[in-house]
C-alpha cells in the first residue's frame, strides 16, 4: 500500500509513535548522563577527601611525635577521652553531599544504579515520617549488612528506634528487621565493606582498603553495622 492510499489518521498515529519513541530514547539518554555525572561527582569528592585525610593523618602523626617527646604522659590523657563521644561519632555531610545523595537516591528509587545500590527507607523516631537515603548493601556469606560510614547518622538512630527498615529499588521494596552487630563482630564486616566499596567510602575511614582486620578493631565503636533479617 503506497503512502497516498494510507488514511491521514494512520499517518498521524505513525508520526506520533515515532515522536514518542524518540522522546523515550532521549529520556533514557539524559538519565544515563545524569547517573554518570553523579557517580563522577561522588568519586571526585571521595578522592579529594582521601587526599585531605592523608594530609591530616600526617600532621596528626607529627604532632603525636612532638607531644610524646615533650609530654611523657600524653598517651594516658588520650585514653581518658569519653567513649560515649566516640560511639556517637557523626561525619556531618556538606551541602554538596546532601544534593548528590538526594539526586542519586531519586535515580536509585526509580530502579537505576548498581546491584548494591538501594534506597533505604525508615520511619522517623520523632516525626513518624518516612525518610530515605541511598545506601550500599553488603552481601557476605549469605547474609546482608548495612554499614553507616558516617557514623551515627539520623537514619541509624531511626533504625535503632524502630527496629525495621525497607530497601527500595524501582517498584520492588522489601522490609527487614535490623540487628545491630556487637563490637567483636564489626571488624570483619568493616574490612569487607571498605575493600569492596573503597572508591566511594574510603574517605570515611582512617585506614586504607586492604588493611588487616586488626586495624579495624579500634574503629569498631565509630561505625554502626546492621544485619538485615527479612520480615516474614
Amino acid at each position: 500500500m503506497s503512502n497516498d492510499r494510507v488514511p491521514p489518521y494512520i499517518q498521524t498515529l505513525k508520526l506520533g509513535a515515532q515522536a514518542l519513541g524518540a522522546l523515550a530514547v532521549g529520556a533514557l539518554a539524559l538519565g544515563a548522563l545524569a547517573i554518570g555525572a553523579l557517580a563522577i561527582g561522588r568519586l571526585v569528592i571521595g578522592r579529594t577527601r582521601i587526599r585531605r585525610l592523608e594530609i591530616e593523618e600526617l600532621v596528626v602523626r607529627r604532632l603525636q611525635i612532638t607531644d610524646s617527646l615533650s609530654a611523657p604522659h600524653a598517651a594516658e590523657v588520650a585514653n581518658d577521652w569519653p567513649k560515649k563521644v566516640e560511639s556517637e561519632r557523626f561525619n556531618q555531610p556538606t551541602a554538596l553531599d546532601r544534593a548528590i545523595n538526594k539526586f542519586f537516591g531519586l535515580f536509585v528509587g526509580l530502579g537505576f544504579g548498581l546491584p548494591h545500590n538501594y534506597l533505604l527507607q525508615v520511619r522517623g523516631r520523632k516525626s513518624g515520617r518516612i525518610y530515605s537515603t541511598p545506601v550500599d548493601l553488603l552481601g557476605r556469606n549469605g547474609k546482608r549488612y548495612l554499614v553507616a560510614p558516617r557514623g551515627y547518622t539520623q537514619w541509624v538512630r531511626n533504625a535503632i528506634a524502630s527496629g525495621t527498615i525497607s530497601l527500595k529499588k524501582g517498584r520492588r521494596s522489601e522490609e527487614f528487621a535490623v540487628r545491630m552487630l556487637s563490637e567483636d563482630e564489626k571488624p570483619e564486616i568493616l574490612k569487607s565493606y571498605l575493600d569492596r566499596y573503597k572508591l566511594t567510602v574510603q574517605r570515611y575511614f582512617p585506614v586504607s582498603a586492604g588493611s588487616p582486620i586488626e586495624a579495624f578493631r579500634p574503629l569498631a565503636g565509630q561505625y554502626p553495622v546492621f544485619e538485615l533479617i527479612p520480615r516474614q
